[in-house]
């Protein structure tokens, strides 16, 4: 599996429409300062979900939408489509060719402007982002893991302690996944523990109003008993 293009639509510095092939091997993306290089490595990052936006150099994600230039209006939303070569099916999806759109749009005119609306898209159907880290987490890949080398990442790797390193290696081994399973596993498990324990003091309360109940009950039958007599 590999990453065979990036579709840009109005992301960042890349108004209107571009398509980025990468083949097979080595691709090498060169440009002068400020032509937009490492916005490439951002529209990959958005489209993985990274749990930040300032992993991608953003305050919020409207700010991911082109603003405007010269010669071209602000755009209303940005479009960044990943297109992977899936014939090995590393992802459980039955297509030789998976896309993967996300698309984040500008609320309605007037509204807080950190408003957005984001939407997902598989092969052109709507999904959810949950879909989007399942099908991401088959083939190894996290906005937040170690699929891309920014800048900086080197050096700070150098620099790191044993223990960090260790983290970072087993976080690329996938180790760390499971710990997270367990972690939530074990959070639910104790909701549940929490919500046995609730129902156990509610068992012991109903559970007393019923005798009390029951006894209510036998002097009514009684008081019914002594008034039939009574009245016979």
């Amino acid at each position: 599996m590999h990453l065979c293009e990036i579709q840009l639509e109005n992301f960042k510095s890349f108004a209107r429409k571009h398509t980025l092939p990468f083949k097979k091997g080595f691709t090498g993306i060169v440009g002068p300062n400020g032509s937009g290089k490492s916005n490439i490595a951002d529209a990959i990052l958005f489209v993985i979900g990274p749990k930040s936006a300032k992993t991608i150099r953003a305050t919020r994600l409207t700010d991911l939408i082109f603003n405007g230039a010269k010669q071209d209006r602000p755009a209303s939303q940005c479009k960044v489509s990943l297109v992977f070569d899936n014939t090995d099916r590393t992802m459980p999806v039955d297509a030789d060719r998976v896309s993967f759109t996300r698309i984040v749009r500008r609320a309605p005119t007037g509204s807080n402007p950190d408003n957005y609306y984001s939407h997902f898209y598989i092969n052109g159907r709507s999904t959810s982002q949950a879909q989007f880290e399942l099908l991401f987490a088959h083939a190894r890949l996290s906005g937040d893991g170690y699929n891309l080398v920014q800048q900086g990442d080197v050096v700070s790797s150098v620099k790191s302690t044993d223990t960090e390193r260790r983290r970072v290696l087993e976080d690329v081994a996938g180790v760390t996944h499971f710990d997270h399973d367990i972690e939530r596993v074990n959070r639910k498990r104790a909701q549940v523990e929490e919500n046995l324990d609730r129902l156990g003091v509610l068992t012991t309360e109903l559970r007393s109003q019923v005798r009390a109940l029951e006894k209510g009950k036998e002097k009514a039958e009684r008081y019914i008993a002594l008034r039939d007599d009574l009245q016979r």
